[in-house]
């Protein structure tokens, strides 16, 4: 999601005063009679001794609660069915305000001053005001709608680095390193080599007019090997999840919906180290070979996994990259 140096609180919103409270000792009954008569789905429960807000009694809480599970409204109170939320203050911020509701999946939170109330906020007034009014001001590049053009920017960054990470080592069409065939006999327990150069893919070594898996490496000479086989199926697993995660997070960045950091910034990162520690293994499984050998590192194998890596971290990190071009001019209060 975007980033702003501005924080808008419930005091800039609109309270709605058109609202009705019903005594804590009131009945089902009695509640859903008042939400007909009034024309509204949410009733403000009030304490009958103290007078202050103890919760919320939603239409929905009655029939999930109470007609779903064929209780007697007329003998049920309304404290049996309501749910309980802390209720907001003026200076409670829009973004707390519709977490409060988000968690519990309600609709409506009381507005409350000096422990009186003056009103409720309604979760789709916080929901429709902050992408509004909530501007992207943290980033280099200024743009008009942020949110799309990140959504574009990391889908697009995140499928050219599995493709240029994943897709096209396994393909052959570059690899890690290089080295001379002549030198890789007991590596690869063949007698019978024609000369040439070998490289080193993602999940195979070739030559030419031969193919050598990694596992069958591993089976002649085991140790480091193994570490290189795990983290090329790293690379593969994590490229293909990190891509998704990253496409997945950025459209619902587009809807103001918050994931979690397990999908927003761990998955992608683990398929950077993994293809990092891909090289590291691989340098050190050849250099630890009996005998020795002299091998290359495929250049535009490294440029292309450095270039996969940056795409796969900028995607990640987008947010940093665009900021909104425009910063209204009026404030809530004047809007609305």
């Amino acid at each position: 999601m975007g980033f702003s140096n501005k924080e808008f609180f419930v005091k800039d919103l609109v309270i709605d005063d058109e609202y009705g409270i019903i005594s804590s000792d009131a009945t089902i009954h009695e509640a859903a009679k008042k939400m007909k008569e009034i024309g509204i789905p949410d009733l403000v429960v009030i304490d009958k001794n103290s007078e202050k807000v103890i919760g919320v009694v939603g239409d929905f809480d009655i029939v999930q609660n109470v007609v779903a599970e064929g209780k007697d409204p007329n003998s049920l109170k309304v404290v049996d069915a309501m749910y309980v939320i802390t209720p907001v203050t003026l200076e409670t911020s829009v973004e707390e305000a519709f977490e409060r509701m988000r968690e519990l999946q309600v609709n409506v939170v009381p507005v409350v001053e000096d422990g009186k109330i003056l009103g409720v906020c309604t979760i789709q007034d916080c929901w429709s005001y902050i992408p509004d009014q909530i501007v992207d001001e943290v980033g280099l590049i200024p743009i008009k709608n942020t949110k799309v053009v990140e959504f574009w920017f990391a889908s697009v960054a995140s499928i050219l680095a599995f493709v240029l990470g994943v897709i096209l080592p396994m393909a052959g069409i570059f690899g890690f390193f290089q080295a001379d065939e002549s030198e890789l006999l007991s590596l690869f327990n063949i007698a019978d080599i024609r000369g040439g150069m070998v490289s080193f893919y993602l999940f195979e070594a070739r030559g030419n007019n031969f193919l050598i898996a990694l596992a069958d490496i591993v089976a002649n000479n085991g140790g480091i090997w193994i570490l290189v086989i795990i983290f090329s199926f790293l690379i593969l697993i994590f490229g293909i999840l990190g891509m998704f995660s990253i496409i997945y997070n950025s459209f619902i960045d587009i809807r103001y919906v918050q994931t979690g950091k397990l999908i927003r910034y761990v998955i992608p990162t683990v398929f950077v180290f993994a293809l990092i520690f891909e090289w590291i293994f691989y340098s050190i499984a050849l250099a630890v070979s009996v005998p020795s050998i002299n091998y290359t590192v495929d250049v535009i194998g490294l440029i292309m996994s450095i270039l996969s890596m940056s795409l796969m971290l900028l995607a990640i990190f987008r947010d940093y990259l665009f900021r909104a071009s425009e910063v209204p001019k009026q404030g809530l209060l004047e809007e609305v």
